[in-house]
């Protein structure tokens, strides 16, 4: 996992400026995101994690369509359910105290605080808990993950919850 300097960057790292971008409606792309997290062009597999890195890099979501944004283009695409999964996780010690580091499919981490929270959605019928990600995108978490987090969760009147950042993120609703 990460260092305490390369976790305190995650915190404070700012994001790309979607909101101050209007660029041009160009469309949509034969791009498809599964249930999986698989990104497909045209129901090829992109199988390149750099170029999938690269899309992921521009990806948002706004008014429940997402799209591939930069400054001059704006493009949809098709996500099945939520364009990440959390597939690895660990606590780490950090000025906010301890912290849950969640790795998504993409090798990327992402910190549980109040500005990335577990939020709980239904999913294919069942109650599934996700991580909510900056501009609008989601990780659903997996089941793996959700099992571990099951087995070291601790309970009050509201349910089962995760302390992180000194905050209680529920796993369900």
């Amino acid at each position: 996992m990460q260092s305490l300097p390369e976790l305190a960057k995650l915190l404070e790292q700012p994001g790309k400026p979607f909101d101050d971008w209007q660029p041009v409606h160009c469309g949509e792309l034969p791009i498809e995101i599964n249930e999986q997290g698989d990104w497909f062009y045209a129901g090829s597999k992109i199988n390149r994690l750099a170029m999938v890195k690269l899309f992921a890099a521009v990806l948002c979501k706004e008014q429940g369509a997402y799209y591939l944004k930069t400054p001059v283009e704006k493009i949809a695409i098709t996500v099945r359910d939520a364009p990440f999964i959390v597939v690895d996780w660990c606590f780490e010690m950090t000025k906010q105290g301890q912290v849950l580091c969640c790795t998504d499919n993409l090798a990327r981490t992402w910190l549980i605080t109040p500005s990335q929270p577990i939020v709980v959605q239904h999913y294919q019928g069942q109650v599934v808990p996700y991580i909510q990600l900056p501009n609008g995108c989601s990780a659903r978490v997996s089941r793996s993950v959700f099992y571990q987090w099951a087995e070291i969760a601790d309970t009050d009147q509201q349910g089962y919850f995760i302390q992180s950042a000194g905050q209680r993120f529920y796993l369900s609703m």
